[in-house]
């Protein structure tokens, strides 16, 4: 028989080594622990958080309805970029809610607000849903009323109230700032060699005023292409019951522009670049020129004049401003123009990973990480739905929305909200894009 001596004195002496395994664990070898060094966040990432679930009905979908913005023809990933207010509309707005469309001509936008779902439902499809960058207490949403027939509305949240409703195409967006709304049409044919673009922009607050028209007629400036409308009652009657400071401008397959602020509008085309600003609600030309025009959101315009290549003389001007800078030859040339890029001095990135001189912002892994985590749940509604293989063929869809830290999951019969985790890219971008 042991004595009892022996038996506690044993049970003390493991204690003491539990205790020592305990405080020295989590130190790395190399600082005198017995464990490796603590392996990286990202390798931890099979038990993500959800804020919010939200289980949809037979039918309905995080997808638009004919949307197509006239400078975006090709389709825009389901899953979107960054979130940017320069980006092309996406049904995950933010972190903060869903557009929805469901079967018989229906359709709602919901957000997580107060730890409820809140629902704005319409009588028709949705074609595009943004929430205004700045407050995010306006909802601006293009519905689809009838064949090539569409409408916009802003909406005050959380009330839902209808502040404004107009005819338009089937795209409308704000400016960057969050202080305005770009809508517009096609007037005549769309898709000819040149077609007409008729634009409006509205302030989310207050009256829009007088319906105006740019006239086209700045001294030392080019005179519109034939046929451009510099007159209301050259109009269509659409155009001109559409209400706001108004201009047409010619379009070609493959023009942009960019409404960076409220009373500023930048417009790419082959023959040259145009920088409009608004003044005593009429739009007028400040500048135009030759040359391939583009942005560098959120930090200002780029301009390449003269064949691409070495020779091609290069420079940048802030968006409020026609003040061109020229850039360093030693500059890698600048990729092809895409919505997703994010510029910050000296480099560029977007949310696929894509770099551009950048080497400082640490690489995209969650994506993968939340695709394999939630891979089992999509094979769940793979057996419950048969829709859910038309609509995630491959797997559940995951929209990051790094720069506020959360990510939308749909694993085909619920839409998640996920945290992300804390790693530094997250930091990054959540300080470079808010």
């Amino acid at each position: 028989m042991i004595p009892q001596r022996y038996i506690i004195a044993s049970l003390f002496i493991a204690a003491m080594l539990l205790l020592f395994a305990v405080v020295q664990a989590p130190r790395p070898v190399s600082e005198g622990g017995v464990g490796n060094a603590a392996a990286p966040a990202i390798m931890s990432l099979g038990g993500y958080e959800s804020v919010a679930e939200y289980r949809l009905q037979e039918g309905w979908s995080p997808r638009f309805q004919s949307t197509k913005d006239p400078d975006q023809p090709d389709p825009w990933p389901f899953e979107g970029g960054f979130g940017t207010p320069w980006e092309p509309a996406s049904p995950y707005l933010a972190d903060q809610g869903l557009a929805l469309n469901g079967p018989k001509g229906r359709s709602e936008v919901i957000l997580w607000r107060g730890l409820e779902w809140r629902h704005y439902r319409f009588d028709a499809l949705l074609s595009s849903a943004r929430l205004d960058p700045a407050k995010g207490n306006r909802l601006l949403v293009t519905l689809q009323m009838g064949p090539a027939r569409f409408e916009t509305r802003l909406l005050e949240l959380p009330e839902g109230r209808v502040l404004w409703a107009v005819q338009s195409g089937p795209w409308s967006r704000f400016s960057w700032d969050g202080k305005a709304a770009l809508v517009g049409f096609f007037e005549g044919p769309e898709g000819r060699a040149e077609s007409r673009l008729l634009l409006s922009a509205l302030p989310l607050d207050g009256d829009p005023g007088d319906a105006t028209l740019a006239a086209w007629d700045e001294p030392g400036l080019p005179q519109p292409s034939r046929g451009t409308a510099t007159k209301p009652e050259a109009l269509s009657e659409d155009g001109q019951d559409l209400p706001g400071a108004r201009l047409q401008i010619p379009w070609h397959p493959g023009d942009r522009f960019w409404f960076p602020r409220r009373d500023r509008l930048w417009v790419a085309a082959p023959q040259g670049w145009t920088a409009w600003v608004l003044e005593a609600g009429h739009w007028r030309r400040e500048a135009a020129g030759p040359g391939h025009l583009s942005a560098h959101p959120p930090q200002g315009m780029a301009l390449q004049e003269g064949p691409a290549g070495e020779d091609a003389v290069r420079k940048i001007a802030p968006f409020a401003r026609v003040e061109w800078t020229p850039v360093t030859g030693d500059l890698p040339p600048w990729p092809t123009p895409d919505p997703a890029w994010a510029w910050r001095e000296g480099g560029a990135f977007d949310p696929w990973d894509r770099r551009w001189n950048e080497t400082a912002l640490p690489p995209e892994r969650q994506r993968k990480a939340l695709f394999e985590a939630f891979r089992p749940e999509w094979r769940a509604a793979l057996g419950l739905r048969v829709s859910v293989k038309g609509w995630l063929p491959k797997g559940p869809e995951i929209a990051l929305r790094e720069p506020q830290g959360v990510a939308w999951v749909w694993v085909g019969d619920r839409l998640l909200l996920t945290r992300l985790v804390e790693v530094e890219r997250v930091r990054t971008l959540r300080r470079l894009l808010r």
